[in-house]
């Protein structure tokens, strides 16, 4: 086991709390346990922060927790068990003394609390005690979650246990990890949905030492594919443009633990951020197509401040003001299979109507601002799920057939040419007497309400 005299020299060398030190030191024996004598070692896999750090790089943050992947359910009692069990191997091997009496296992999210739809994650606690004597006063707590029926994108990876410790000869063995182009892209979705400054660390530290050989097409093909941006990823790379980056200044110091020899300034974690997000979006073109069917930076970014300080939103809609409570951000699709996000608010001010929930479209608003007018949430406030991909993505029933509809043509004819302009959403082509891309609402090929407002020049009719 390592002693209090190492802990200490640790923490001076790193310039970070003994607390952090002895946390990261239990981390390194209990991936050993896992991946060396657990039942689950050929299934589960490490993620997140501590996947940078046990995985891929030795000189980077401390993470706080254990994240873990697995591909289908396990049980709560043998998840406990197997935990217990590398609990004793530790004991026998480090003589690290765990409480096992107070080892805890519950499910993290509810159903409505999941930031990702139908996310089931086990919480585990485990306990310590401290190195230095003092068990009968501190205990030292680890979390791990463990995320199951776990879907990865890219092939998992076989790597070597980092482990700087003086007793890394005993902890030569490989762990099983995502592949760090993933871990990348969901630092990236993360940004997208929190301002978490852990996130822009991990990512901008990974960019700056090993950018030059990362495979760029495998991070941005999985953020895409993680997200709802499928049709125009620019729309993606413009909101993280706009990132409220004054909120990573606040909190950068107090939530990045790292050895100081290495750690980033949060001026050049952005600049990198910023720079990086070009070279990764080059890839696909930037035709404006889609766009407005999402809600871009200026309405996005006021959005989830609201939801996150649980304060209303003074919008005008439709060209009428109106006071609302801001609830949940879905991209879904319509009969005609028009897809767009839709804000689902509580509106109780404004309007036409009487107050209640609302669903609501980017290309309405004529301005949104925060109030100070804090609201106790009538639901589940889902603003953190922004840009996943619905559970359920149909504003419909799928299984019931559609009716048919009757169109009706209209009378007559103007002389001169027909500029002809097709939708960039049915399909669906107007003949028009001047030259103007703009469509007014219209029915889809099929007789359902289209959403596109624009349209493609085709040809003249003479």
């Amino acid at each position: 086991m390592i002693n209090k005299e190492k802990i200490d020299r640790k923490a001076k060398e790193f310039e970070i709390p003994q607390t952090s030190v002895e946390k990261d030191y239990v981390f390194g024996w209990i991936l050993f346990g896992i991946f060396t004598g657990s039942d689950l070692k050929d299934v589960i896999f490490l993620k997140g922060g501590n996947a940078l750090r046990k995985g891929y790089f030795e000189n980077t943050r401390f993470s706080s927790d254990l994240d873990f992947g697995i591909p289908y359910d396990v049980a709560r009692e043998k998840l406990l068990a197997e935990v217990n069990k590398v609990c004793d191997f530790i004991e026998q091997n480090a003589g690290v003394k765990f409480l096992k009496s107070e080892n805890k296992i519950e499910e993290k999210f509810s159903a409505s609390e999941a930031p990702i739809p139908d996310l089931k994650v086990f919480e585990l606690r485990v306990y310590f005690k401290d190195f230095y004597g003092m068990g009968d006063h501190i205990k030292l707590k680890i979390a791990m979650d463990v995320t199951r029926f776990d879907k990865v994108l890219l092939p998992l990876q076989t790597v070597t246990l980092i482990h700087p410790y003086s007793d890394a000869t005993k902890l030569n063995c490989s762990i099983r990890c995502m592949k760090l182009e993933e871990i990348i892209a969901t630092k990236l979705k993360c940004l997208l949905q929190r301002q978490h400054a852990p996130d822009l660390f991990d990512y901008a530290y990974s960019i700056k030492l090993i950018g030059g050989t990362l495979n760029k097409r495998e991070v941005i093909e999985s953020l895409i594919k993680k997200t709802i941006f499928g049709r125009n990823p620019h729309v993606l790379k413009n909101i993280l443009k706009q990132t409220p980056f004054g909120y990573f200044e606040s909190y950068w110091i107090k939530g990045i633990v790292c050895a100081k020899s290495v750690v980033m300034d949060v001026k050049e974690a952005i600049d990198l951020f910023l720079l990086e997000l070009e070279n990764l979006f080059s890839i696909y073109p930037d035709n404006g197509y889609h766009q407005f069917a999402y809600f871009g930076p200026e309405l996005r970014i006021p959005i989830i401040e609201a939801g996150r300080k649980q304060t209303l939103l003074k919008i005008r809609y439709n060209g009428a003001e109106r006071i609302v409570e801001p609830y949940a951000l879905k991209y879904l699709q319509r009969k005609d299979g028009a897809q767009r996000e839709y804000l689902y608010v509580y509106n109780r001010i404004g309007g036409s109507s009487q107050p209640g929930v609302r669903s609501l479209v980017a290309e309405n608003f004529q301005s949104i601002e925060i109030t100070d007018e804090q609201f106790e949430p009538q639901y589940s406030i889902e603003l953190s799920k922004a840009g996943e991909k619905p559970e359920n993505p149909y504003l419909f029933d799928p299984n019931r057939p559609a009716k048919a509809r009757v169109r009706r043509t209209g009378g007559g004819r103007r002389s001169g040419p027909k500029y002809i302009y097709q939708c960039g959403i049915c399909g669906r082509k107007f003949s028009k007497v001047k030259m103007a891309s703009s469509l007014s609402q219209h029915n889809n090929k099929s007789g359902y309400r289209c959403g596109g407002r624009f349209g493609i020049y085709v040809t003249t009719k003479l």
